[in-house]
């Protein structure tokens, strides 16, 4: 099949939902018919520097992402030289970060948690349970290629549990950073952050040779606690963390990919008792925390592949450890570790059916988690464990030049064992639908629904036992609903896109669970409903663009707006986010420009639980970069202003603003100018 000819549509949605609000329902039919919406496509001209906002790529790659959905590419993360993976979103109004620090901060899609979607790094399941204060996007973006996100529906082959969606983080290869014909290079790099008074370094090196690949890749950081924009210090901000990947492949002359990696992640330092509160209404002494992360795994795909056989293989394995030797719990203090280990694996086959691919295939998981403490008469280690296994089947096809559609399936087993011994099995189906229609030559409207089984998932291991005996009465699986209907409309520079969405988890699992006398229940489980609508403009003129992103999205728990204390691994409220980001290159200087900003309107939602509203708040970033051709382009010299008006302001995704028991949120960093400089070899 040639690449022209294959289907360009990755869909990935499932079965119709009912129960759309009427507003919601009346946005989907306006911008059905409206041509509001777009992802902005690169249009190469020579001599020029292109700067592409979002890149959707065709052919036999089932890892696409689908209209609704976010890609990051490469050249944009070049682009905003993000710091942490709030960065790596934040031209992305439907994406969210809450926390300023890197083991505070969590990512929430379309309002949704991202505990309640299927997250990979390069195809090695996430499984952030260790600790509700603890972030879950602890994730370097210096070593990152590419990020996909299916907001709301997730194809079939994405993996189980993807209730809210799906995330997959991909890393450089030696090939991202070689030339065909170059043997050996690499990059080194250095920046000074002004308001932490410290500095980064990041180290690449790749080789190639005879189809055989090495890549080695580490990153660290020094520094101090920043400063918010009323020039206040935030204790416990000051970031130590370390990274490192390492990969290796060999790739033959019939396309016969084996890759091999291996990463590791840490973050160590003095942090408040609540890692993701800035401090807690009675005081509280920071601590020593220490965050390791560390990855394996094995992959086997065929580049090449005939018309019938196109297998991929992949083996991962995963160790996270968290150690908190004085966690502060009332008067007292105690040691309190976790450690979870999960294994997973996935055996698929694409199938070309002439009109498109299909592709099937099994995938399994098994994930131990451990909790350790020392507080009585509970004191010692308890375990919770789970396993999966799953077949899906997942079509993307190209019924006419015009009509484009996905769909696919999966039916999941699922074992699970408590603390106290007590036993589950769970089987469950899940189903999606997906399909892109063009109108005319410039507008395509599409849609999507789905539902997904969420298994039974583990519970908070560092505090097993800890305030009460986990008791698993009445523990069953979650269940979500999904729908998308948009428009997008593309002519020239210009792009447009706008949809809507309701998610909505069934019996939506809080992994503490309920303290009642000394027992805890894990049956504690909510209605999770998030609903709105995402509109985007861009216009591309070659050497540079502007972007602007739109997103209104109703958070609500049980028909109630949630608490941020008591959301974890839910949601948080969102309301109106926009993002802007405008950017022109100078390519015969060797000069690129830029500025991106966030604008978040006043939300009165928290108003419901007797707090003040949210207000609005407005940060703007400037960046410019120089790569001299005297030098033979060996050498970015970069400059960054951030929250260049100083703001002092909450992020919308942080919680505690509206918590008595918190004294402060955390706060942003004030302005702050990071001045780097990079030598490419």
């Amino acid at each position: 099949m040639s690449q022209s000819s294959r289907p360009v549509l990755p869909g990935k949605c499932r079965q119709p939902v009912y129960g759309l609000c009427r507003a919601t329902l009346l946005a989907g039919v306006a911008l059905t018919v409206l041509p509001v919406a777009a992802i902005a496509q690169e249009t190469k001209a020579e001599n020029e520097t292109i700067l592409t906002p979002i890149e959707v790529t065709a052919g036999r790659d089932t890892a696409q992402t689908a209209a609704g959905g976010v890609t990051i590419t490469q050249e944009q993360l070049d682009r905003t030289n993000p710091q942490d993976i709030k960065d790596v979103f934040a031209g992305e109004a439907a994406v969210t970060v809450g926390g300023p620090t890197k083991i505070s901060q969590k990512v929430y899609v379309q309002g949704i948690e991202n505990t309640k979607l299927n997250v990979q790094i390069d195809g090695t399941r996430q499984v952030d349970s260790t600790y509700h204060h603890i972030g879950t996007a602890l994730i370097d973006p210096g070593m990152l290629k590419t990020v996909r996100v299916e907001s709301g529906v997730a194809p079939a082959d994405a993996g189980p549990n993807a209730l809210g969606g799906s995330m997959a983080y991909e890393t450089k290869d030696a090939r991202d950073v070689l030339s065909p014909d170059d043997p050996f290079g690499g990059s080194a790099k250095i920046q000074y952050n002004s308001n932490t008074k410290g500095f980064s370094e990041w180290l690449t090196i790749a080789g190639q040779h005879d189809g055989f690949e090495a890549l080695g890749y580490v990153q660290n950081s020094n520094q101090g606690n920043y400063k918010d924009g009323d020039g206040d210090e935030v204790v416990g901000t000051a970031d130590g963390s370390k990274n490192g990947l390492g990969k290796f492949a060999f790739t033959g002359n019939e396309g016969s990919r084996i890759e091999a990696f291996a990463s590791h992640f840490e973050d160590e330092g003095v942090r408040p008792a609540r890692p993701n509160f800035g401090s807690l209404a009675g005081g509280q002494l920071p601590q020593w925390i220490s965050y390791k992360d560390t990855s394996l795994g094995v992959s086997y795909v065929d580049e090449m592949p005939g018309d019938l056989l196109a297998p991929e293989f992949s083996l991962n394995y995963s160790k996270t450890n968290l150690d908190v030797p004085r966690l502060q719990g009332g008067p007292n203090f105690y040691h309190v570790q976790s450690e979870i280990e999960t294994i997973n694996g996935k055996a698929a086959n694409t199938f070309d059916v002439g009109m498109g691919d299909v592709t099937a295939g099994l995938d399994f998981y098994h994930d131990e988690a451990t909790g350790t403490h020392d507080r009585t008469p509970r004191d010692g280690s308890y375990s919770e464990t789970t396993t999966n296994i799953g077949a899906f089947s997942q079509a993307r096809l190209s019924l006419t030049d015009a009509w484009r559609v996905s769909f696919g399936g999966r039916a999941d087993r699922q074992w699970f064992e408590g603390v106290d011994g007590t036993d589950f099995e769970e089987f469950g189906l899940s189903g999606n639908v997906n399909t892109e229609y063009d109108v005319v030559e410039t507008v395509t409207v599409y849609g999507g629904a789905g539902t997904q089984f969420g298994g039974l998932p583990l519970g908070k291991s560092a505090i097993y036992n800890f305030s009460g005996v986990w008791n698993y009465d009445g523990f069953s699986p979650s269940r979500s609903k999904n729908f998308k209907a948009g428009t997008r409309y593309s002519d020239g520079g210009w792009s447009l896109d706008g949809n809507v969405f309701y998610n909505k988890i069934d019996d939506s699992h809080d992994l503490t669970g309920s303290v009642v006398g000394s027992t805890v229940y894990r049956n504690t489980t909510i209605d999770l409903v998030t609903q709105g609508y995402n509109l985007s403009a861009a216009y591309n003129y070659g050497p540079g663009f502007a972007r602007v992103t739109y997103s209104h999205t109703d958070v609500e728990t049980d028909g109630d707006a949630p608490l941020s204390t008591n959301a974890s691994y839910q949601g948080v409220l969102q309301g109106d986010i926009f993002t802007f980001e405008v950017a022109h290159g100078w390519d015969d200087l060797g000069v690129r420009v830029g500025t991106t900003s966030e604008l978040a309107l006043a939300n009165d939602d928290p108003e419901e639980n007797g707090f003040p509203k949210l207000d609005t708040y407005f940060v703007a970033n400037l960046y410019g970069e120089w790569t001299p051709e005297a030098l033979n382009n060996a050498v970015t010299l970069r400059v960054d202003a951030l929250n260049i008006f100083d703001r002092d302001y909450i992020d919308r995704a942080t919680p505690g603003y509206d918590s008595a028991q918190v004294g402060e949120p955390y706060h942003e960093p004030g302005r702050t100018f990071l001045v780097s400089a990079k030598v490419t070899f």
